[in-house]
């Protein structure tokens, strides 16, 4: 998810206050779209909103690039989710020269204040082949289209959402075009916000994109709240609240 800003930390573009009206349109004109980094943007969203930062899973974490903004939320627990094992190592590095030595409260329920798990998120645990490609941001369970090339195909573990979410109320995917099925492995009803990086267009064979996550979203009655653009054309990150009953009722679990 990391490109270039030019949004100042602490602005809040694209952000609509919450009220009652459940069915706002993903915008289709691109040059409403502010390009920003979600991840120095959540700060300020968080508090705006009110949200505790109890947790975050990141499904799609890399080499953990964001794992200092997500300090700086103050997530007392962060479960990254992995597919490629070679990022492992970064990964760990980044978790313990920030997250660890932050000093922030420990998780409620005993659980830990950082989880790496080295699967990719689907609807159901087992195997799937990662397509992985010349720039590895883009790997994906899909088969990625040109010009994308793929390098090598590694077999690798897929583990569901729900089962890894316990303490977390704030959910980030970047799946390269299987974001529908991270979210039907997730329990919606316990995460207040998520965080979605999509496409206008399917970039992958049977690949997911804005209009049909935004479908999604609003079929489970999320509202959006944001919309950050990459540089890279046509992809942006779409910030979604929970519906009021989920605001109310989600608690870590």
């Amino acid at each position: 998810m990391s490109r270039a800003a030019n949004t100042p930390r602490g602005q809040l573009p694209a952000v609509v206050e919450a009220d009652s009206t459940w069915s706002d349109p993903v915008p289709d004109r691109q040059d409403g779209w502010i390009t920003a980094r979600w991840e120095d943007q959540l700060p300020a969203l968080m508090d705006r909103l009110a949200l505790s930062p109890e947790g975050v899973v990141q499904v799609g974490a890399h080499i953990g690039q964001e794992v200092p903004a997500l300090t700086r939320c103050g997530f007392r627990r962060l479960v990254m989710m992995e597919p490629n094992a070679d990022h492992a190592a970064a990964l760990r590095q980044q978790l313990q020269s920030h997250h660890l030595n932050a000093g922030l409260a420990e998780p409620a329920g005993g659980l830990p204040a950082c989880e790496l798990v080295l699967a990719a998120a689907g609807r159901k645990r087992g195997e799937l082949v990662l397509h992985v490609t010349e720039y590895d941001q883009q790997a994906s369970l899909l088969v990625p289209l040109l010009p994308m090339a793929v390098v090598r195909h590694d077999t690798i573990p897929v583990v569901p959402v729900r089962e890894v979410q316990a303490g977390c109320n704030v959910l980030v995917i970047d799946a390269q075009g299987a974001e529908l099925d991270v979210l039907a492995g997730a329990d919606l009803s316990r995460f207040q916000l998520a965080v979605i990086e999509a496409s206008t267009w399917a970039r992958y064979q049977g690949g997911a994109t804005l209009e049909s996550i935004g479908a999604y979203m609003r079929s489970q009655r999320w509202r959006q709240i944001a919309i950050w653009a990459h540089v890279r054309p046509h992809v942006v990150d779409v910030a979604w609240l929970a519906p009021p009953r989920h605001l109310a009722a989600a608690v870590p679990a």
